[in-house]
């Protein structure tokens, strides 16, 4: 849901260029030892998302880290993290360019004997999306934030070049529109979300320059629950609409 009205402008672009500048230097400081570290394996990544309503669509280039555990015992911990700069766009309230976009992303997996190459866990998800600012025809917007979970499943093949494909299930997801951002008088919003999926295939390539990981991902929520608000003295229903994500890139993990 993206409820616009005039507003200021308020400029984000300098703390996610800065939070990127910190996040490479992390990531270069860990990679360096990743290949042998007992603390885990990390990897930089570099990617392009776009995500899309009925009404608008936001897409960009994203930054991305990433790590996982080594195994302990049958269980395996990854997190990933990415900070993008998007652009809005919109036929009804234009154009905003420059939006702070946060993902995060956890998951426990585990496997059997019986099955090595399948595993199966459960996730974590987050998004912040700081929709701020005056778009082209001079409407302003407010800060949306999702927490879900998941149920993840993957797949991974065998060989030297092997090829993984992740898929989840949404099993609950909520989200908040900030709708107070806009104007005192609004009430801030939040919807649950019950209905989703998502499907990431991705290989390994060895290089002399380390190891890539190529991937493409696509996720997808349905329709929200409604919220009654009350706008100019009447009640409305609010809900978050249909969404769609594609999100593609490499991985890197230096040797």
């Amino acid at each position: 849901m993206i409820f616009l009205s005039k507003m200021c402008s308020k400029d984000w672009t300098q703390p996610v260029l800065t939070a990127c500048v910190l996040l490479l230097a992390q990531a270069q400081a860990m990679a360096q030892t990743a290949s042998q570290a007992p603390s885990g394996t990390w990897q930089l990544a570099l990617g392009w998302q776009h995500y899309s309503e009925s009404q608008m669509q936001l897409s960009g280039p994203e930054l991305g880290l990433h790590w996982q555990s080594p195994n302990k015992g049958a269980y395996r911990l990854e997190a990933d993290a990415a900070v993008a700069l998007q652009n809005y766009s919109s036929t009804q309230t234009g154009t905003l360019e420059a939006v702070p976009n946060i993902d995060t992303r956890w998951r426990v997996l585990t496997s059997s004997q019986t099955w090595p190459q399948w595993q199966y866990g459960l996730a974590l998800h987050t998004h912040f999306n700081f929709l701020r600012g005056t778009t082209s025809l001079g409407f302003g917007g407010y800060d949306r934030l999702s927490t879900q979970i998941w149920l993840p499943v993957r797949w991974q093949s065998l060989g030297e070049r092997p090829w993984a494909v992740d898929a989840g299930w949404l099993l609950w997801g909520t989200h908040e529109s900030k709708l107070s951002q806009v104007n005192a008088s609004l009430q801030d919003v939040r919807n649950t979300q019950r209905k989703g999926a998502y499907v990431q295939a991705s290989t390994h390539l060895k290089t002399a320059m380390g190891e890539l990981q190529p991937y493409a991902r696509w996720a997808w929520l349905d329709d929200s629950d409604v919220h009654l608000v009350i706008v100019g003295g009447e009640v409305q229903g609010a809900f978050e609409p249909q969404s769609k994500r594609l999100q593609v890139g490499v991985k890197w993990r230096f040797r």
